[in-house]
């Protein structure tokens, strides 16, 4: 697979993004990287298994999309997701401006049916058992919930997961207020009734205190909603992370040592993009070299769909 990796985008670019680079080519020679880099970022000797292109700007992490789009068109996410279009990369990875990143992807790629947004997945850790795919965690937050919007996006979402985790039929829950089916908005309540009676594999609403102990493998909520329930559990992480500074858990079996070995943005280092006709995923914009040399794997996963 060949990955189109944007160099200049998250907090810790390109230090950490190249690290992560670098630990991935030696952990899959077969796999091919193409950093895109500002003209002003100095590379170092690059291995054999990773290759440069050159670009005017770089977007920064609080710059306008909207704006960004019109003053850098020359500019390094946009730079990943040509190479896309035009065969020479299979993936696109950034760390940059969720928001730049997803603009830039309709300009450049088109959607693939004019009246869908696209949408971002993310996969949660889960004890013993595969990850959950989340779904929309912030491409859609500025929108109202629509049924028909996500009963469209589920498809790719299914077919993704197949992929990702190796589950054919992965089962679906629908957040929600209630497990009742007349809970939520009038849309919520639309999608259940659907969901219910197509062939979706659907178990029901499932409540915020039952996300992490579902058995569903995927889990719709809206953008808004979707994007403070991901963020709230990566702040959960780091409240881990500093427990773990002074409290040992020695059993290997621990749930705690699972949550704060695991339970991170770090182990699924990026959120495929659905809904573009091209291949793209985004990183955590506080992303470490760990987290890029898991998000990179994602990128040859989601490559293969």
């Amino acid at each position: 697979m060949k990955i189109a990796v944007d160099l200049n985008g998250g907090d810790k670019a390109p230090g950490e993004i190249l690290k992560g680079c670098f630990e991935f080519s030696e952990l899959h020679p077969e796999h091919r990287l193409i950093l895109c880099s500002d003209k002003e970022t100095e590379l170092p000797a690059l291995p054999d298994n990773i290759t440069a292109e050159y670009f005017s700007y770089s977007i920064g992490m609080k710059e306008s999309p909207v704006q960004s789009l019109k003053d850098k068109p020359d500019n390094t996410i946009a730079g990943t997701l040509k190479l896309v279009l035009t065969d020479k990369a299979d993936c696109t990875f950034s760390c940059g401006n969720s928001g730049a990143v997803i603009l830039n992807a309709i300009d450049v790629f088109g959607l693939k049916d004019p009246k869908i947004n696209p949408s971002l997945i993310s996969f949660i850790p889960m004890y013993n058992r595969k990850p959950l795919a989340f779904f929309d965690v912030g491409a859609l937050g500025n929108f109202h919930f629509n049924a028909d919007l996500y009963l469209e996006i589920l498809k790719d979402v299914k077919a993704l997961y197949t992929i990702v985790c190796g589950v054919e039929d992965p089962s679906v829950g629908l957040l929600n207020i209630g497990s009742e089916p007349w809970k939520g908005t009038s849309e919520h309540r639309k999608l259940y009734q659907t969901l219910s009676s197509g062939n979706f594999n659907f178990k029901g609403n499932i409540e915020g205190d039952s996300l992490l102990k579902t058995e569903c493998g995927i889990v719709i909520t809206g953008g808004f909603t979707g994007n403070v329930v991901l963020k709230l559990l990566e702040s959960f992480g780091d409240i881990l992370n500093e427990f773990q500074k002074y409290k040992c858990c020695n059993s290997e079996n621990n749930y705690i040592n699972f949550l704060m070995e695991n339970f991170n943005y770090e182990t699924i280092g990026g959120a495929p993009l659905i809904g573009v006709n091209g291949k793209v995923v985004i990183g955590h914009g506080k992303s470490t070299a760990k987290a890029v040399v898991s998000g990179l794997d994602l990128c040859v996963k989601y490559a293969e769909l």
